[in-house]
């Protein structure tokens, strides 16, 4: 039940991820487009950081380039809330249930820890640009060190969602 919700709400919510997914990749290549033009001012204004931030906002605005994306904040946020209705709603429920190799899904299991993790740093090494640059590499730690804390002290159940809702980001990250 837990992983057909969370292919089904990842579904409906399918378009929106894309779509902000699209956006983000766009801003991605405008980024890089003006990277030089960035470089430069950065050089000349090195003295004056007030004028080097409006300066570079100017260009990124020029370019199309939003930092701060209503429809990325929103696919976030609708994501953040179906995970936490379904936390609440698993937390009151007791499982003493099993499911594949875990014994109760009301204990956490080391072993679904450890595919939650591998899948959650799958999918953020699929991200467009995320292994290209070093300091993207402590990015994509943070996340995947919270992850591991989260699973390992939480309900096997709510693994199972984790788990889930990160296969379908990689499936959709690799479409």
């Amino acid at each position: 039940t837990i992983i057909a919700l969370t292919v089904i709400v990842r579904a409906a919510l399918l378009p929106l991820s894309l779509t902000s997914a699209y956006r983000v990749q766009r801003n991605k290549e405008a980024m890089e487009r003006i990277k030089p033009k960035v470089a430069e001012l950065r050089e000349a204004l090195q003295n004056n950081p007030r004028e080097l931030a409006t300066r570079t906002m100017a260009l990124y605005q020029e370019n199309g380039i939003v930092l701060i994306d209503r429809l990325s904040i929103l696919n976030l946020f609708s994501q953040g809330v179906f995970g936490i209705g379904l936390f609440q709603s698993l937390h009151k429920t007791v499982f003493h249930s099993k499911f594949l190799w875990i014994a109760d899904l009301g204990k956490p299991d080391l072993w679904l820890t450890v595919l939650v993790t591998s899948l959650m740093l799958v999918g953020m090494a699929l991200m467009p640009g995320a292994t290209h640059d070093t300091s993207m590499l402590l990015m994509l730690a943070i996340p995947a060190l919270v992850s591991v804390i989260a699973v390992a002290a939480l309900p096997s159940a709510l693994g199972i969602y984790w788990a889930t809702s990160n296969a379908v980001t990689v499936v959709q990250t690799l479409a």
